[in-house]
């Protein structure tokens, strides 16, 4: 009876492990499908609220500050309301803002659908590893994570096809309603499987904390998303608005080392696997955005193609990431992450090394390069978020949504900072060999120097990577 019965609690967590997994990539992807498709919808609401670029670019700013403020909480949330029931609601507020988003036609309700789709983005992301982790043993996560980081990045690469096919059928207010099936079926199926837990009533929050991150977090992603050219760097007001950003980033972290229940717990940073896993996710997200702004301009502004091209390139780069995401998970259960990781940033390195010497007028030159750009983040990219994760002791897997949280925050904030650089460069660029006859080659010749800059950062990474902790002693200590 006892040999029976050992089979029989095995195949019930694999079941329940199945159906958890199926739950949070129904909801995440919900989430990485609505956000990616709405990008295309941007000229349309220009024209239709009768606005200009800069109130319709907060169509995206919106959601992405509230997103940053959000992440920070979800540690806590889980904690004291625990992961199941904050996931869920997050869920249903989700799909609450999508149906006020697609039923009101003021301009001021879409952004507020949008805000609050963000804020519930910033919950959902990080619990969905938390819930993943929760049900699943140490030596599986890799291949778990990386069937659900596929699933992130296929819905990131069909989004933008697939809100521009809805554009052309119907109006902007579809896109709002396109996830909501989905997210019903999450629904259902996490209120049926999600596995319930002890939630901590006793459990305090650093409210001036939020406080300090929230209005640094506003303050930096509202002052660069005003950016757009050099002459912006000669306002005092930007320079005083990063100042009093700099100065309440420095008060939030210089609190949190005081506190019992801190947003973001110091212990965290004594893990050497989280650390170098954190260094190496930053790395690759600050190359990948910056990848996403050059790719565009090189391949519509400097060769005069159709942005079919750059949709293609792009598309081309997610879908292999996506596609190399779950073997590479099964490689990190069975051998550990250090050789795995080391090989895509050498891969990833190659791709820009490429791109910055890429033959001008070859577009199928690039599309290759894009390809190779997503091989190496496929072995790299999510592997080093789940390692990271799975390196923290045993005693500190109630961390691993707050952990999570953070490694969403600061690849979001230093590929945003990243971004706005590498625009000001090109504009400063231009603006020395404004005279040159040959513009769209001075424009080539700066998105190459760029791409140089993507690739000395993935090298500085990548000695994280060699050193990272193999994943027999990762074991050893989780025991």
């Amino acid at each position: 009876m006892e040999r029976s019965s050992v089979p029989s609690a095995q195949s019930v967590q694999v079941g329940l492990q199945r159906y958890v997994l199926l739950t949070v990539m129904l909801g995440t992807g919900t989430v990485s499908l609505n956000n990616s498709s709405f990008n295309p919808a941007i000229p349309q609401l220009m024209q239709y609220f009768q606005i200009g670029e800069i109130w319709a670019s907060w169509v995206v700013v919106a959601f992405l500050l509230a997103m940053s403020i959000s992440l920070p909480l979800a540690g806590y949330f889980s904690q004291r309301f625990g992961k199941r029931e904050t996931y869920l609601t997050a869920l249903f507020c989700f799909a609450l803002a999508s149906i006020t988003g697609g039923l009101f036609n003021q301009f001021e309700s879409v952004l507020i659908a949008r805000a609050l789709q963000g804020f519930c983005s910033g919950l959902m992301i990080p619990l969905s590893l938390g819930l993943i982790f929760s049900v699943t043993r140490s030596e599986q996560r890799g291949s778990t994570t990386g069937l659900w980081g596929a699933m992130i990045m296929l819905t990131l690469a069909i989004g933008p096809m697939l809100g521009a096919l809805v554009l052309v059928w119907f109006d902007w207010q579809a896109l709002f309603f396109i996830n909501l099936p989905i997210a019903c079926i999450a629904l259902v199926l996490g209120y049926i499987y999600l596995p319930k837990e002890q939630a901590d009533v006793n459990q305090s929050f650093d409210w001036a904390g939020f406080i300090y991150l929230s209005i640094s977090i506003i303050l930096l992603l509202g002052t660069l998303s005003q950016i757009h050219r050099l002459e912006d760097l000669y306002q005092p007001v930007y320079w005083l608005l990063l100042g009093i950003t700099a100065l309440t980033f420095w008060q939030f972290f210089r609190r949190q080392k005081h506190q019992s229940h801190p947003l973001i717990e110091p212990a965290l940073f004594a893990s050497q696997g989280f650390r170098f896993s954190l260094m190496i996710c930053v790395a690759q997200t600050v190359g990948l955005f910056i990848g996403m702004l050059l790719i565009p301009l090189w391949i519509q502004h400097s060769l005069k193609f159709s942005p079919l091209w750059t949709g293609f390139a792009l598309m081309s780069s997610a879908l292999v990431t996506g596609l190399c995401s779950q073997p590479a998970g099964r490689y990190l259960d069975r051998y550990g992450a250090a050789k795995l990781m080391s090989l895509g940033m050498i891969i990833t390195a190659l791709s820009f090394a490429l791109l910055a010497w890429a033959p001008v007028q070859n577009v199928w030159f690039i599309i290759f390069c894009m390809v190779l750009h997503g091989f190496g983040m496929g072995l790299s990219y999510m592997p080093s978020t789940t390692a990271g994760l799975n390196s923290l002791r045993q005693q500190q897997q109630h961390l691993v949504t707050q952990a999570a949280a953070l490694n969403n925050l600061c690849r979001r904030l230093f590929a945003a900072v990243a971004v706005v650089l590498a625009a000001l460069y090109l504009q400063l660029r231009e603006d020395i060999f404004q005279t040159s006859a040959a513009p769209e080659l001075d424009s080539f010749k700066g998105i190459q120097e760029i791409f140089i800059f993507c690739t000395l950062l993935i090298l500085c990474a990548l000695p994280y990577a060699w050193r990272f902790p193999d994943q027999h002693k990762i074991n050893e200590l989780n025991k």
